[in-house]
């Protein structure tokens, strides 16, 4: 004989085991995803799967971006870290740390920390700081620290975007600057343009105490052919940054561009004799060479730079950089001290 049970106590109790099997599911299915899910762009609907963003190699360094001392200019420098392929969570993280040299300042405040880095479609790169990220009070301020946290992660990456959480949600503003959406890349990261939609070229000149190679912005020379920036870049660079903007000419005063050439990624730079009118001084030739370099192979059509001296091909200059054979884009800019 086999023993039963009453109908409806049977189809109670399956119900019950059914309900707490669903309760279960759904209490697992919250805790594997614990941070609030952002919004798609390509539907606004919440978004479920996210994963780390890793780099397609192991890398051991990257450009992060600090405040100069004067507070004036966003400074590359470069920072080294055991190598990982989690590069951009590392970059945003020496961010916030903030910079070991005390000529440099911190872009965001103190106390802010980095909760998660992810992505979606490799397209925007989430940034989730804690909330203290919104004790941002000042617009300046806002606008400065998210310029520098964009140049940052989009620094290996240029045409991604970066989407700013807080505990893990998307909020409106901070100090007043919109924060809603991805945010891009500037266009320059220090400009010194004075008319709106002026077309500008980036150079290197230094900051004030020769410490460091700062990225401008600065107008196109008088009679430049907006056709070929490259040439123009290296007239301005020769023309020495405008009076009052607290930075320094890398290049011997009264040098002239003799001739440019572009072929097949190779551009050739031909100076007159005062561009060695140094006549000596590791600072003054390698703001002359690297200058030049950070420049030049900031086109993507320039891979590297072979320098003439009145059209001659030399084998050193004064203190001993080689230049016989083309020179390519140093690995390093503003090296911060380990």
């Amino acid at each position: 004989m086999v023993s039963g049970c009453p109908g409806t106590w049977c189809r109670g109790t399956a119900q019950v085991a059914l309900l707490t099997v669903v309760l279960m599911l759904l209490v697992l299915a919250g805790g594997c995803n614990r941070s609030a899910a952002p919004l798609s762009e390509e539907n606004n609907q919440t978004v479920k799967e996210t994963r780390p963003l890793l780099y397609d190699r192991e890398l051991s360094q990257v450009i992060v971006y600090y405040l100069s001392k004067d507070g004036a200019y966003l400074v590359p420098v470069t920072v080294a870290f055991n190598p990982t392929r989690e590069v951009t969570k590392v970059a945003v993280e020496k961010l916030l740390a903030g910079p070991k040299d005390d000529n440099l300042r911190p872009v965001i405040p103190a106390g802010v920390k980095l909760r998660e880095v992810y992505t979606i479609n490799n397209k925007t790169v989430y940034i989730d700081f804690t909330r203290d990220f919104l004790q941002i009070s000042d617009t300046e301020q806002a606008e400065i620290a998210l310029k520098a946290l964009v140049a940052t992660v989009t620094e290996l990456n240029r045409e991604q975007s970066v989407q700013v959480l807080v505990e893990g949600k998307i909020v409106e503003e901070v100090a007043g600057v919109k924060i809603n959406a991805p945010l891009q890349r500037a266009a320059y990261i220090n400009s010194l343009l004075t008319e709106e939609n002026e077309q500008g070229v980036t150079v290197y000149f230094s900051d004030a105490t020769v410490l460091y190679f700062i990225p401008v912005a600065v107008a196109l020379p008088a009679g430049s052919d907006e056709n070929d920036l490259p040439r123009a870049a290296v007239e301005a660079l020769l023309a020495g940054p405008p009076p009052d903007c607290g930075l320094v000419r890398t290049v011997w005063p009264d040098t002239r561009l003799l001739d440019f050439k572009l072929e097949d990624g190779l551009a050739t730079v031909d100076l007159s004799k005062e561009a060695v009118g140094y006549g000596g001084g590791t600072t003054a030739e390698g703001a002359l060479v690297n200058s030049l370099l950070y420049t030049l192979t900031g086109f993507d059509e320039i891979n590297q730079v072979q320098l003439l001296i009145e059209g001659q091909k030399r084998e050193y200059l004064p203190e001993g950089t080689e230049i016989d054979e083309p020179l390519s884009r140093p690995e390093q800019i503003n090296l911060q001290p380990s």
